[in-house]
């Protein structure tokens, strides 16, 4: 065995000095192969000697970066937070989120009535008093005051993450994956919980149906306008179910109709984020999130229906899916400098059986790709 390794070893490092010393012996280029002339023209655009080309002209890339300033400057971000009693993670939330500099506002919604929240409590920084704004809640309006917030921006889109969780791991990667795709909701999630989500979603080409499932509360960004069509949509289809206003969440994304971009990463807690009862600890949560989940696809599937008839009398969901690419596996780089992709899914999304009367009897393992 060994003398068969030492052989292979011996011929590895021949045909590495023969490569090494090519270029000294100009004759044996005869022997190699002449590029078909079809071939030469456009193989001539990415070969600069030594150099690595990407195959973008000098032009096309200023346009590019041009394009980048472009969208910076039209897509101007507010970062949205809720304030209930975790005041100090909060604090660590604002700090992080003004040292990053991404952001026009801070705006703070507090949905604790008892107390009135002020700027001085969560920043000492006199400097940076002018880029943040609080609003205090009369009543604790639960994730409905995530949308009445993002509602009350300046900016044509907000950055919206729970006090609990340390978003500026994968900040900058999902702030530029929002500008390149700026019309569907991003967001961020761990391994789980991702492929949890993508088992809600949901295709019917007969009726425009292209939606899917994302938790917004671990980072994401989403247009100012989709939160004020959320909470028209919230006082029209939910006038019956009011209790289930608060779990405004689940219905989010799904009454998008479009596929969210969602980055499969590690997230990271805040330090002190298990003070204070959280909203989802509380009795019956899980029940009312499981109704809400079945009512969110329930609606939208009828209203798309309904929209066949070409009734224009109601608030109607959006028929037209608005992502530029196609589907994506994302996940941020440790640094937080480059984004991975990937279009093999583990489940195929497109090929699921939809059929609204059994759409929560769904076993994920069905659709898993081998």
């Amino acid at each position: 065995m060994q003398k068969e390794y030492a052989i292979l070893l011996i011929n590895i490092l021949v045909l590495l000095f023969f490569f090494q010393t090519l270029h000294y012996f100009p004759k044996f280029t005869n022997f190699l192969p002449a590029i078909p002339n079809q071939f030469a023209s456009k193989l001539a655009r990415y070969n600069y000697g030594n150099e690595i080309n990407i195959g973008l002209s000098d032009f096309e890339i200023a346009q590019s970066k041009q394009y980048e300033i472009e969208l910076e400057n039209k897509y101007d971000l507010t970062a949205v937070l809720l304030h209930w009693k975790r005041t100090e993670s909060v604090k660590r939330a604002v700090s992080y989120l003004l040292d990053c500099n991404s952001f026009k506002e801070i705006i703070i919604w507090n949905n604790n009535p008892e107390i009135n929240l002020e700027k001085s409590v969560l920043v000492k920084n006199n400097a940076s008093l002018n880029r943040i704004r609080i609003i205090n809640s009369k009543e604790n309006l639960k994730d409905e005051a995530k949308y009445r917030v993002c509602a009350e921006a300046k900016t044509m889109a907000c950055f919206y993450v729970d006090d609990d969780w340390n978003a500026s791991f994968y900040l900058k990667s999902l702030i530029a994956d929002f500008r390149s795709d700026p019309y569907v909701l991003h967001s961020a999630t761990e391994p789980y919980t991702f492929y949890t989500n993508l088992v809600w979603t949901y295709f019917d080409k007969n009726i425009d149906l292209h939606t899917g499932f994302s938790w917004i509360g671990c980072g994401s960004i989403f247009l100012r306008e989709y939160a004020q069509r959320h909470l028209q949509y919230l006082q029209v289809y939910l006038k019956n179910n009011r209790n289930l206003v608060y779990l405004s969440d689940v219905f989010f994304s799904i009454w998008l109709n479009d596929i969210p971009s969602q980055f499969n990463i590690n997230i990271y807690g805040l330090t002190g984020r298990n003070s204070g009862a959280s909203f989802s600890s509380s009795s019956n949560f899980l029940q009312y999130q499981h109704q809400s989940s079945i009512l969110a696809i329930r609606i939208l599937e009828h209203n798309l229906r309904y929209n066949q008839s070409n009734a224009t009398s109601h608030l109607g969901f959006v028929r037209r899916s608005n992502r530029r690419f196609p589907y994506y596996i994302k996940s941020s780089s440790l640094k937080d400098d480059f984004i991975f992709f990937t279009n093999i899914l583990p489940i195929d999304i497109e090929n699921i059986p939809f059929n609204i009367s059994k759409d929560f009897e769904r076993i994920k393992t069905k659709f898993i790709l081998k």
